[in-house]
């Protein structure tokens, strides 16, 4: 039964490392967006706001599942 476990497990861990690498490309694009735009009606703000929190909540899963990229 361990070994379906650790199967399902590894899986999750890669799923959430992919999430990870989008959520941080999404994130940097919206941030670069918001440094280079000159009228900002707050939305974009938000989206940026919304991207990083995401970003910084993968972040902390990742680090209470002790997996890192370096992994394989």
């Amino acid at each position: 039964m361990s070994w379906f476990r650790k199967k399902i497990r590894n899986e999750y861990d890669e799923r959430l490392l992919t999430e990870l690498s989008k959520a941080k490309e999404d994130y940097l694009m919206k941030r670069h967006l918001l440094e280079i735009s000159y009228d900002d009606y707050g939305d974009l703000e938000a989206q940026m706001k919304l991207a990083e929190s995401l970003y910084f909540f993968y972040i902390s899963e990742a680090k209470r599942r002790r997996v890192s990229i370096m992994m394989k």
